[in-house]
């Protein structure tokens, strides 16, 4: 706030009499720190309008201010434009690579869509194939199983036969067949 006061103390005295332009620096100097703050925490309306002085408020006081803020803003304006300028060869040179990353994004995109196919035809070729022959591997060890433990029971029926006829009894009826359809 201090230096709000000084500024608008030198702002009023300024004005009462016409001076040699100064050099940027002190132009820029000049200005209050609350200048540079962003435009949501600092009013400059508000703040030229609270450094009015009381007496002498006349329209040489309102061309100096005039004079005065637009020098600031000429002064602000080529600031800028050279620091613009300063950063062209940057920007350039960063648009140059945002150019080739896009590039680069499409080709990329383009060899994953192709790696995507490619990957279907070869799970369609060798992957689908290979699980039916495992299946097939599976459904051969467990009928290899049923026919183990078949062999196992003709060989128990002509063994039990073969005792039958050296005991001289008959033959026991065969078991009757299961109540819902299904073989044993």
């Amino acid at each position: 706030f201090f230096a709000s006061e000084r500024w608008c103390t030198s702002m009023a005295s300024s004005s009462s009499h016409s001076s040699p332009p100064q050099p940027e620096s002190e132009r820029l100097a000049g200005l209050p720190p609350e200048y540079f703050l962003p435009l949501e925490d600092f009013d400059a309306v508000g703040h030229m309008l609270q450094c009015l002085p009381e007496e002498g408020l006349g329209e040489s006081y309102l061309a100096a201010q005039l004079d005065q803020t637009q020098d600031v803003l000429e002064e602000i304006n080529s600031k800028l434009s050279a620091r613009v300028m300063r950063s062209y060869g940057a920007f350039v040179h960063g648009m140059a690579q945002v150019q080739q990353l896009k590039s680069d994004l499409v080709l990329t995109a383009i060899q994953c869509r192709a790696a995507r196919k490619h990957l279907s035809r070869v799970e369609t070729g060798t992957v689908n194939p290979g699980l039916n022959i495992l299946a097939r591997l599976r459904r051969k060890r467990a009928l290899a199983e049923l026919l183990s433990m078949v062999d196992g029971l003709r060989a128990l029926t002509s063994e039990s036969d073969e005792l039958c006829r050296l005991l001289g009894v008959a033959k026991p009826p065969p078991p009757p067949p299961p109540a819902d359809g299904q073989g044993p």
